[in-house]
């Protein structure tokens, strides 16, 4: 029997199952304060062993984390309960006092204790009969497992999935870009007009023909004719025709037409459309919806995450802004990248303005508070894929 003793960290749920999913014990014995009593945090566990395949049973022990002598105590009761010598101690995770306490029994005993080397994804042994053997791993966590074992859910995704990333897809949103860019001051209105003239219907080969002017809250929309030219090239619009009185078009597909008609989409398509195309990630989301329940709070919380990624064991979280960032923006997704994040999660803020001259009192914030920053100055796609590459490096430290 392999018996497992994990120091839990609430903070940093993710590294409290890493040890368990190389070492396969039978048990693992999860020492921490009474929140991990909360179902919460120990349903989330069981059902990441069960996805995994993995049959482990979970002991759950508690203990005042600020009080040495409790925790040797309960560490020394575990020890004695399943015999130290089919016991291993990761030492990885959990409070000061905790490391201190285990390190000291660990020492005292010569019990078997492991850590988990942050961004070499190694096991080491350093005390006990194996120390200084390591074992090296290659664990693949979804976003979804990330959520969950952070005591979320993942309600809903936006418009479009990698899956639907197909060649013809990625062009099209690599030309329209362009397109938002130069037009951005004016899309909201341009918008607009199209969103009155689809009335949310969209389906591949649909054709619309409305009013080539439309009252909207008693203001003038008109078709943009340079816009529509513009998208006509791109292929993003077919069968374009003005007169004076009509406005007729088709979009390439029902999904451009979505995200055409969503006012501030466009940043985070590219983007998407970038991290899928850049191979770097296991996986991609945009518009991930989480839903998770406060300690201090008896209601359920939600927040949308603009675009996700994942690799191995490290997540990019990115806030698509297209207007200039304020430091309130950067705390929402710095809050949200330390909520369902592991320790190799990154915050990302990206905008369509220039950070350092338009915004800078936030280029200096992000600067201070490890938030990453992609700005008009990478835009450009092969200085985008170059900067996905440089923050997909950050957790390989």
């Amino acid at each position: 029997m392999r018996v497992l003793i994990e120091l839990h960290d609430t903070l940093q749920p993710v590294e409290n199952v890493i040890s368990a999913c190389v070492l396969k014990p039978d048990v693992l014995v999860i020492l921490g304060d009474r929140k991990i009593e909360k179902n919460k945090y120990r349903k989330p566990i069981l059902s990441f062993f069960e996805t995994e395949g993995m049959d482990v049973r979970l002991d759950v022990r508690t203990c005042g984390l600020h009080d040495v002598e409790q925790v040797v105590e309960c560490l020394n009761k575990v020890l004695d309960q399943y015999g130290q010598e089919n016991c291993i101690v990761d030492v990885s995770g959990g409070s000061d006092v905790l490391l201190l306490a285990a390190g000291h029994v660990c020492l005292s005993r010569n019990v078997q204790a492991v850590q988990h080397v942050p961004g070499a994804n190694k096991l080491k042994w350093f005390i006990g009969a194996e120390s200084g053997k390591e074992e090296r791993f290659d664990i693949q966590l979804s976003l979804e497992q990330v959520v969950s074992l952070s005591g979320g859910e993942v309600l809903r995704n936006g418009h479009v999935g990698p899956e639907m990333m197909s060649e013809e897809m990625t062009g099209l949103i690599d030309r329209i870009f362009p397109i938002y860019l130069k037009n951005k001051k004016i899309w909201p209105k341009f918008v607009q007009y199209l969103q009155v003239a689809a009335k949310g219907e969209y389906w591949d080969g649909q054709a619309y023909v409305a009013p080539r002017m439309i009252l909207i809250n008693g203001q003038a929309r008109t078709p943009n004719d340079a816009i529509m030219n513009a998208l006509v090239e791109a292929g993003a619009v077919s069968a374009y025709e003005l007169d004076d009185k009509k406005c007729r078009f088709a979009f390439a597909n029902a999904t451009i037409g979505k995200c055409m008609c969503d006012v501030g989409v466009w940043l985070e398509m590219y983007l998407f459309s970038a991290m899928v195309q850049s191979g770097l990630f296991d996986a991609v989301q945009i518009s991930m919806v989480v839903s998770w329940d406060d300690d201090d709070k008896d209601d359920r919380v939600q927040n949308e995450i603009d675009v996700c990624s994942c690799s191995g064991l490290g997540q990019l979280f990115c806030s698509c802004k297209t207007s200039t960032p304020d430091p309130y923006m950067l705390n929402e997704i710095a809050v949200m990248t330390r909520r369902f994040g592991t320790a190799y999660a990154t915050p990302v803020l990206a905008t369509v303005c220039d950070m350092k001259k338009d915004a800078t009192a936030a280029y200096w914030r992000a600067q201070q508070m490890g938030i990453e920053l992609i700005d008009i100055n990478d835009l450009e796609k092969p200085k985008l894929m170059n900067r996905l590459t440089e923050l997909r490096r950050k957790w390989d430290r």
